[in-house]
C-alpha cells in the first residue's frame, strides 16, 4: 500500500528508480523496457528502435545501463522499507513506436501484438523481482507509461510512412491485455500524459490512474470521479513539464487542483486516493528547478489537505 495521504496529499515522497535520457536512447523509455523483453532481439536503426534477428549493441548497451543504475539503488536505498515506483514503457507504446524486422510498426501486426503484450508482463515481473532481491524489505510497485494509448484506441497513430494512420485496435483486445497486467501487478500504476481511456483502465481493474491535468477533459473528469467513489487513486499531474515549462507558485497549483475538486465533493474521502505530481517527467528541468517543482508540490499538498479537511 501507499503511504496514507492524511498526512501529505502528494507523491513526492514516494521514491522510484529514475530515467535518465540524456544518456542516449539506451537510457530512454523505450530503450530500459526493450532491454527487459525476453524476445525477440531489439536494434536501433535509423529511425529509431526496431526488431532485429539478434541483440545488438544497443540492447546490450541499455540492459547494462539498467544493471548500472539497480546496482547504484541497492546502494543508495540500503536500509529504506518502504515503497518504491518502477516503470517501463507500456506495450501498447511500444507497438506504436518500434518497428517490425521487415518494416512498419509492431502495431500493424496481430501476432506481434500479442506476443509484445505478454513479453512486457514478463519483463514487469522481472524488474521487480530483481529489485525485489535487492532490498528484500522494499514494496515495489510497478507503473506503466502509455502516452500512446489513447492514440491507439482512436486510431491516430500514424504509419511508418506518416501517410496513412493505423485503424484502432479493437477495445476487447487492449481490455484483455490489461487485465492480464493486472493480474501479474495488482497495484499496477498506468500514467499518461496525453488523452487516456480511464473508464476503460478504471474497468480493467487499474487501481492507479496517472494523469497530466492539463488533458483532462469533462467526460474524463466524470470518469475518474467515478474511479475515486470506487476506491481507487489518482495521481494528478498539475505541473506542467512541456516545452517551456517554469516552476508553478504554491497558489497556482492549488488553484488548478481546487477547479477540478470542488464538483466532486468528496472532502476527506479524497486522503489517501489523491496525489499531486508532475504532468510527465523532469527530464526538461535543471536540477535546482526540479527541486523547486518538489518543494511546490509539497506545500501544495499541505494547503490541499488542509482543505479537504476543513
Amino acid at each position: 500500500m501507499l503511504p496514507a495521504a492524511g498526512e501529505a496529499l502528494e507523491l513526492w515522497d514516494l521514491p522510484f528508480l529514475p530515467e535518465l535520457p540524456q544518456r542516449g536512447p539506451a537510457a530512454q523509455m523505450l530503450g530500459r523496457s526493450l532491454a527487459l523483453l525476453p524476445e525477440p532481439a531489439f536494434e536501433l536503426s535509423r529511425t529509431g528502435w526496431r526488431v532485429s534477428g539478434r541483440p545488438g549493441q544497443d540492447q546490450r548497451r541499455a540492459a547494462a545501463l539498467l544493471r548500472n543504475d539497480l546496482d547504484q539503488l541497492a546502494e543508495a536505498a540500503q536500509g529504506y522499507t518502504g515503497p518504491l515506483v518502477v516503470s517501463l514503457a507500456g506495450p501498447w507504446t511500444l507497438m506504436s513506436c518500434v518497428d517490425l524486422r521487415r518494416g512498419g510498426r509492431i502495431l500493424g501486426d496481430p501476432g506481434a501484438r500479442r506476443d509484445l503484450v505478454a513479453g512486457l508482463g514478463e519483463a514487469l515481473t522481472s524488474l521487480v523481482t530483481m529489485i525485489t532481491r535487492l532490498l528484500p524489505e522494499v514494496e515495489v510497485r510497478a507503473k506503466l507509461d502509455e502516452p500512446a494509448l489513447g492514440s491507439v484506441l482512436a486510431g491516430a497513430v500514424p504509419t511508418e510512412s506518416g501517410l496513412y494512420r493505423h485503424p484502432p485496435l479493437p477495445v476487447d483486445e487492449i481490455r484483455s491485455g490489461l487485465r492480464d497486467l493486472v493480474a501479474r501487478q495488482p497495484e499496477l500504476v498506468v500514467h499518461s500524459c496525453a488523452a487516456a481511456p480511464v473508464e476503460l483502465l478504471s474497468q480493467c481493474q487499474v487501481t492507479t490512474i496517472a494523469l497530466d491535468a492539463a488533458q483532462v477533459g469533462a467526460s474524463a473528469r466524470d470518469e475518474l470521479a467515478g474511479h475515486l467513489d470506487r476506491g481507487g487513486s489518482v495521481w494528478w499531474g498539475v505541473v506542467p513539464t512541456g516545452p517551456g515549462a517554469v516552476v508553478p507558485t504554491v497558489a497556482e497549483v492549488v488553484a488548478r487542483t481546487q477547479a477540478w475538486l470542488r464538483p466532486l465533493d468528496m472532502g476527506e474521502r479524497l486522503l489517501g486516493h489523491l496525489w499531486l505530481t508532475p504532468a510527465c517527467g523532469l527530464a526538461g528541468f535543471t536540477e535546482p528547478d526540479a527541486r523547486a517543482v518538489a518543494t511546490v508540490l509539497r506545500q501544495s499538498a499541505q494547503e490541499v489537505t488542509g482543505l479537504l479537511v476543513g
